[in-house]
């Protein structure tokens, strides 16, 4: 599908096959697209659009190319905020005339950038559409990653708490943390790319792009820069959190075996003066006496009870 958004229209236009594309045409948002919407672009555009293949087999070095008239940029995977939308290529031409983008999956991002870039177009073009699509990609991505920030500290309130927490909610918190770090991820790699295209920009910075669209580029770049900053922070806060339950797993599974190895010491003495009175010898005067049974069986708690006492005493024993 081709959308056309036009200089000093108020909504998009979606193009119909063998219509010309107006000449007002500052944005062709290019969506799963086919052979003959990427020929008309190219018809205005003048210039050969890349493949699907060839945005994805692109190496780093030559995503983000520039020449005389015309800028191409690529994100080899680009992941909207929304969980239900898959990572796809995206590609941005931008010319002095027209910005043409390629995407092979529905994006809220593009759909908000267009309405806002057609409710203001005191500057208009296709350099005010290129920076009003930046602006939005940072914008959605921010509010990702702020997202999963209040989702880690809900979490770390859950995970830090003074009452002895089961090791199946533990389990339970570590597949938790891992699907954070996967929304996370999605998060990162839209930004990576992103970041690469605003700084390639704001170094080339061609002669014909205009002096308000530079500036609001500076800006993008330095929102960038905190929410790099940002994604560390989350980044080792998860790494924290991470740490952190399987501590508490591992001290769990620590005081199932001191209560074991509790357990195994205070039955070996009883154990042992049972062994003893359940040996058949007749010259044992004890077991003819009538008090015999009593004493055994004093004997045998006291066997119990010395231990513990000892083990409490020592501070061996404790709540948990």
């Amino acid at each position: 599908m081709l959308t056309i958004h036009a200089n000093g229209e108020t909504h998009p236009v979606v193009w119909l096959h063998g219509n010309p594309v107006p000449d007002n045409a500052a944005w062709l948002d290019l969506c799963e697209p086919d052979a003959t919407e990427v020929k008309a672009c190219e018809e205005v555009a003048k210039l050969k659009l890349p493949d699907r293949k060839d945005i994805v087999g692109i190496g780093l070095a030559g995503r983000n190319r520039s020449s005389e008239q015309s800028v191409f940029l690529q994100i080899s995977r680009f992941a909207d905020v929304d969980d239900s939308v898959s990572a796809t290529p995206v590609s941005m031409v931008l010319t002095p005339k027209v910005l043409v983008t390629q995407r092979y999956a529905p994006s809220p991002t593009f759909d908000i950038a267009a309405g806002e870039w057609h409710e203001d177009q005191a500057h208009g073009g296709a350099a005010s559409a290129f920076a009003e699509l930046l602006e939005t990609m940072t914008e959605r991505t921010a509010q990702s990653m702020e997202k999963i920030g209040g989702d880690v500290a809900k979490l770390s309130t859950h995970v830090f708490n003074e009452r002895l927490t089961e090791t199946r909610h533990l389990r339970r918190w570590l597949v938790h943390v891992g699907k954070l770090e996967a929304r996370l991820a999605r998060s990162r790699g839209a930004l990576l790319g992103i970041m690469r295209i605003v700084v390639f920009m704001c170094e080339k910075q061609p002669e014909w792009l205009p002096d308000e669209p530079k500036l609001r580029l500076a800006m993008i770049r330095n929102d960038l820069d905190a929410l790099d900053q940002f994604d560390e922070q989350l980044t080792e806060k998860l790494q924290f959190l991470l740490d952190a339950i399987l501590g508490m797993i591992s001290v769990n599974q620590n005081n199932v075996m001191k209560l074991f190895t509790v357990v195994s010491v205070v039955a070996v003495p009883p154990l042992l003066l049972a062994g003893i009175w359940g040996m058949n010898f007749k010259a044992m005067p004890e077991l003819s006496q009538p008090w015999g049974y009593a004493m055994a069986l004093s004997a045998i708690a006291l066997s119990v009870l010395i231990p513990l006492g000892i083990f409490k005493w020592r501070g061996w024993l404790s709540s948990d």
